[in-house]
């Protein structure tokens, strides 16, 4: 899962955001729970560019979305948006998704080493002891770059995934907060759940086929004419299985990415609230949190909303790594047969290094 980590497109905790003529305005249209607030009037804009960048999880910095002005209307305000940082409009969309993304990129290339190993382990029955024998044995038999074997999949659908995944959780909350009637509406802890496991699930249509192409060039170890690249694995799927195997897995993929997502962007939420900044006061005298703050804050949201989750995530890798498509009937059947063969332990084999990759994976985009 990569997960449910926000970036700098994610504005700081819904709490009474004023403009400057005193007015309080529709705040939980405009700043998500998870990152540095600071505040800019921007005009309202019309047309085209506005809706693709609300489509690109712009929702935050977009005055006029549709959502965000029937809320201002009701409430007789202008429409004000507020920017993450101090850029204006689509340019300033553009370097703050561009800046999050190429700092999730990041956290992918660090911790990729790690995700292989972690799918070895996973798909593989009395090779590993453990660990580090993995990463020893992978060293030694296969050499160092097997470890970045795939890494060009995820890389490739990162952007698009994060975009989705900000654009359907930002959208429920503002449908939330015109719901309520209240411009000032701060999500439930429920609302937050829903609005993640809905992002998570509109984010598994594009991360279902980039992961099985990622686990199945993963999985292979000395197999004869095996793919080595991306690419070479997409065609190899297409032309043995066809199109439709690149949606193999993608059951599982939406049951783990929907609870994960709601529960990393809850932990985030919580932490960001309660942990006190360490950086220097605004004007209200409030504290801003440093980027160590972010990380460890993206570090600890990533392993926690881990941990429930890593048992599918599991069988996912398993069902898309089958060489033999009718070898499992399904999640349910996958996981009987690997517990009946192998213990209930098997549904947590590998886990160590995804809690390891969690803080440059989850944490990188917040610094």
């Amino acid at each position: 899962m990569f997960p449910p980590s926000l970036s700098a497109l994610m504005a700081t905790a819904r709490s009474e955001a004023k403009p400057a003529s005193g007015m309080v305005l529709p705040a939980s249209c405009y700043d998500a729970p998870m990152t540095r607030r600071m505040h800019q009037q921007q005009p309202v804009r019309t047309g085209g560019m506005p809706m693709l960048v609300d489509a690109m999880a712009g929702w935050r910095h977009n005055a006029s979305n549709s959502i965000t002005q029937s809320v201002a209307n009701v409430h007789g305000a202008p429409v004000v948006a507020h920017a993450a940082k101090e850029s204006k409009g689509a340019l300033g969309f553009a370097l703050h998704f561009v800046g999050g993304t190429f700092g999730g990129m990041g956290g992918i290339a660090l911790s990729y080493p790690l995700d292989t190993v972690k799918v070895r382990m996973q798909t593989t029955v009395g090779v590993y002891k453990g660990m580090i024998d993995c990463i020893s044995k992978i060293a030694s038999q296969e050499g160092m770059k097997t470890f970045y074997r795939g890494v060009a999949a995820p890389l490739s659908a990162y952007g698009i995934i994060k975009a989705t995944t900000f654009g359907v959780y930002g959208n429920c909350l503002d449908y939330f907060a015109q719901r309520a009637g209240d411009p000032n509406h701060t999500p439930t802890f429920m609302e937050i759940i829903l609005a993640g496991h809905l992002s998570g699930f509109a984010a598994a249509f594009i991360m279902a086929p980039s992961d099985r192409v990622k686990v199945t060039i993963q999985s292979m170890r000395g197999q004869a004419n095996a793919p080595t690249s991306t690419i070479a694995t997409y065609k190899y799927i297409l032309q043995t299985h066809g199109i439709t195997s690149l949606f193999r897995g993608f059951t599982a993929t939406a049951i783990r990415d929907g609870p994960g997502m709601a529960l990393y962007y809850i932990v985030y939420d919580s932490a960001k609230k309660t942990i006190p900044g360490w950086g220097e006061a605004d004007a209200a005298g409030k504290r801003e949190h440093t980027p160590i703050q972010m990380l460890l804050f993206g570090g600890a949201s990533g392993v926690v909303s881990w941990l429930p989750v890593y048992p599918i995530d599991v069988l996912k890798s398993r069902i898309q790594s089958a060489q033999c498509p009718d070898q499992y009937k399904g999640l349910l059947d996958c996981a009987l047969k690997s517990v009946r063969a192998e213990g209930p332990l098997v549904l947590y084999r590998g886990c160590l290094p995804v809690l390891l990759a969690a803080v440059p994976l989850h944490g990188t985009v917040f610094m």
